[in-house]
């Protein structure tokens, strides 16, 4: 066995230039006065720190606004000497990334074409397998099919590349057979609400969920009912109390005056009329058009407005 060592020989990469972004540049030094400048503005402000203005005099008023003007100006001329700096050291910046900009969006525009030729086949691709599948749904369904929605049934994970068509497939006839024995179960029994019950099971393929709502349907109907028996108790006793109801009053006499023998009397009395009863607005007119016609004026019927025989 030799010992000449043995060197595997390995191509080194070049990189050429063009093909990556390269930079260089030299971070700027600035020169600057700092330290003094801050040295003079502490002895510019230190006359007016902790500075109290009386708010009822008018002259320190005054004297406030002379103060916040004069360190506006010591403020001024800082800032805007920090601005030129600060334009400066952007200027080239921007020049720099304006035009890797646009470079870059040559890239953008080449992948947004591309990109949008691959999501129409994705989509074709998802619309083909769709249709595939509804085939066959419906093909193992059979009259289930026109009740429970395809869409009920659909994992939309069926529909993605990355799920083969045989798994898509068996998953589905899955989900078609249980569907399948929960619609049968509700078909054999008997409910109040069955079409409701068949379309919520319809949505949800969720059994449970549809005997549940024809629970809650029942027990909605059983309030119901209590409650329409409470109504006719409560106007049965109403009725025993305020006397008989609009359906019960005989219609106004309209006949000739009362007749006494072969003659008519014409004997007069002064009568009193005082009388108490519910009923609409027709009603009130009805007993005021029938006391007018047996000759009785003068009363009136009173609620919120008035009926008056006239």
């Amino acid at each position: 066995m030799s010992d000449t060592p043995v060197f595997e020989e390995v191509e080194a990469e070049i990189i050429e230039p063009e093909k990556e972004l390269q930079v260089n540049y030299a971070p700027a030094v600035i020169s600057d006065n700092l330290t003094a400048l801050d040295s003079y503005v502490e002895s510019k402000i230190a006359p007016y720190v902790g500075v109290q203005i009386d708010p009822e005099d008018e002259n320190s008023i005054k004297t406030g606004r002379a103060v916040i003007a004069e360190l506006n100006k010591l403020k001024a001329p800082i800032e805007e000497e920090r601005k030129r700096i600060k334009r400066a050291y952007e200027e080239p910046f921007k020049a720099f990334e304006g035009r890797v900009k646009g470079i870059t969006s040559k890239i953008d525009k080449a992948r947004a074409d591309i990109k949008t030729q691959v999501d129409e086949a994705d989509e074709k691709f998802r619309q083909n397998r769709r249709d595939n599948l509804k085939t066959e749904y419906e093909g193992c369904a059979g009259a289930m099919a026109d009740v429970v929605p395809f869409d009920a049934i659909l994992d939309e994970k069926w529909l993605n590349r990355s799920t083969a068509l045989t798994k898509a497939t068996n998953q589905l006839y899955e989900r078609t057979e249980m569907a399948l024995k929960g619609y049968n179960t509700l078909q054999s029994k008997q409910f109040n609400h069955k079409d409701e019950v068949i379309k919520s099971f319809a949505h949800t393929l969720d059994i449970i969920s549809a005997l549940d709502l024809e629970d809650k349907l029942n027990a909605h109907d059983r309030e119901m009912a209590e409650f329409k028996a409470a109504q006719e108790a409560a106007q049965t006793v109403k009725e025993e109390r305020t006397g008989p109801t609009s359906e019960q009053i005989p219609e106004p006499f309209t006949g000739p005056a009362v007749i006494v023998g072969d003659k008519q009397s014409d004997e007069s009395y002064q009568w009193s009329l005082s009388m108490e009863f519910e009923g609409s607005r027709e009603l009130a007119e009805r007993v005021a058009s029938a006391l007018k016609a047996l000759g009785i004026t003068g009363a009136s019927i009173k609620c919120m407005g008035g009926v008056n025989i006239g």
